[in-house]
């Protein structure tokens, strides 16, 4: 009997040995294998679709949040989602309310032969036209900025993936 209990410890301590090398491998292995993850993402860099995606979402929430602080109506921002002629994507597009107040009224000048494509304002004639409003939109915006900060931490966050997507342009052309 003795022979026989000798026999199932020395099984049993050998399988209990088995199964400790097991585990000690699988954490062997767990712990040496290299994590899957992309190389890019690791070094905190972005393609630059991935930048003028990011970009174009902190845009968005910046406008948003100069839309709510903003009490001046004329400076105020219009989004509008815009499909081009033939696409069925369509982007969101955003200027400011005089812009779009001048514009129409550019185009809601008479003409003797109906609407006259050629006439049509475009945005180098409005940008043009707008220059002196456009100058004062700029000072009220910068005066927004310093003075709450929770725009200045947006615009800020803005102008930093604004300044990787131009890093990145310059490392791929080198």
């Amino acid at each position: 009997m003795t022979k026989h209990l000798s026999c199932v410890f020395n099984q049993t301590l050998q399988f209990a040995l088995f199964v400790a090398c097991l585990g000690w491998c699988c954490q062997l292995v767990a712990h040496t294998s290299q994590p899957s993850y992309n190389t890019a993402e690791s070094l905190n860099q972005k393609s630059i679709p991935q930048l003028k995606h990011a970009f174009d979402k902190q845009r968005f929430a910046f406008l948003s949040l100069f839309k709510s602080i903003s009490e001046t109506a004329k400076s105020d921002m219009i989004c509008r989602y815009h499909k081009p002629v033939g696409s069925q994507v369509a982007s969101k597009n955003c200027e400011p309310r005089y812009v779009s107040d001048f514009r129409s009224m550019l185009e809601q000048t008479p003409s003797q032969s109906g609407i006259d494509v050629n006439r049509l304002p475009s945005d180098e004639h409005l940008r043009l036209l707008t220059q002196g409003t456009r100058e004062e939109a700029f000072e009220h915006v910068a005066a927004l900025i310093a003075t709450h900060p929770e725009l200045y931490q947006s615009f800020t966050r803005l102008d930093d993936i604004h300044q990787r997507m131009q890093q990145q342009a310059v490392s791929e052309e080198n």
